[in-house]
């Protein structure tokens, strides 16, 4: 049996968000199209790609619930 770990609405900026919403694409979408699921490793990946300093704050909190299991964050 597999289990997956979603952390919902995790405490990442505003710029974070929209660049996840515009560079990974998401792993499931609400009945209501209100939230989207992505993989964690993938927004990982792209908000280091980016390299801003501005997303480092992010990008530790994303590393942080990588080292705690989750797989997914939802927003």
């Amino acid at each position: 049996m597999s289990r997956f770990i979603t952390e919902y609405n995790p405490p990442i900026s505003v710029e974070t968000q929209k660049l996840i919403r515009n560079e990974v694409t998401p792993s499931m979408i609400s009945n209501d199209e209100t939230s989207c699921q992505y993989e964690i490793s993938q927004v990982a990946d792209a908000i280091e790609e980016l390299d801003d300093l501005g997303n480092q704050k992010d990008l530790l909190l994303i590393n942080d619930l990588i080292n705690e299991g989750v797989h997914f964050i939802e927003f």
